[in-house]
């Protein structure tokens, strides 16, 4: 005899929507922040997204942005284990770096043809996922371990923050390096769209005699090949 189920009441089926739809939302953090999810656990993870979703409600259509104060969240929610906030910022930022708008980069051929005289007034344009994540501690050791499904390696402070350059490459790869000083000060630099005059000059506060010429170039020549430089303008 077939069993007859009549409709569900109003309440059951309001229940199984809202678990239903916030199973979706833990699934979605867990997506945007998958190694942090592995070097947290599974119990303490979902505690403290059901807590984040609680004070973050969605309020869009789309669930692009939910975790975008989860890494904050995690801040003023483990206090004494900052290191954990900051694996998740590193996240969502190279989350961010992957979605960021297409841009063509530029190349070369383009840079060669500009007039010589036009180069102090010059201010070089990244692409949208071009971004500098400074890290106080070794959440890039960390990362890459948990990435690889090993243990991760304990936290540990670094003596100076290290910046760490994200951005996406022509073939939509996100790509990661941690950097020196040097290039660190002319990324900044690049990011507010100073002239190449200013990054030249900060260069050559650093840098002895012509070095500061030749490292610009070597520079340069390198965030070309990465697929930095996404245009330029004058003045």
């Amino acid at each position: 005899m077939p069993l007859v189920v009549g409709p569900l009441p109003a309440e059951l089926r309001w229940y199984i929507y809202a678990n239903a739809y916030q199973s979706r939302l833990l699934e979605c953090l867990q997506q945007d922040f998958e190694q942090t999810w592995a070097y947290v656990g599974d119990e303490m993870f979902a505690s403290l997204c059901l807590a984040y979703l609680q004070q973050h409600p969605p309020h869009s259509w789309t669930l692009r942005d939910l975790g975008a104060q989860f890494p904050l969240h995690l801040e003023q929610a483990l206090p004494g284990h900052p290191q954990v906030s900051e694996l998740a910022e590193f996240e969502w930022r190279l989350r961010a770096a992957f979605d960021a708008a297409d841009a063509e980069p530029l190349t070369l051929c383009e840079i060669q043809r500009l007039d010589p005289e036009s180069w102090p007034d010059l201010r070089f344009l990244v692409t949208p996922s071009t971004d500098l994540h400074h890290q106080h501690f070794n959440s890039l050791e960390v990362w890459k371990a948990l990435k690889a499904e090993q243990a991760p390696p304990p936290p540990q402070r670094n003596e100076f923050a290290i910046p760490c350059l994200i951005w996406r490459d022509v073939e939509r790869r996100t790509r990661y390096r941690s950097l020196e000083a040097d290039e660190a000060v002319l990324i900044d630099a690049l990011l507010h769209q100073e002239e190449f005059a200013t990054l030249c000059m900060l260069l050559s506060t650093r840098l002895p005699g012509d070095n500061a010429a030749f490292q610009a170039g070597q520079y340069l020549q390198q965030w070309l090949a990465d697929g930095l430089l996404g245009g330029y303008r004058l003045g």
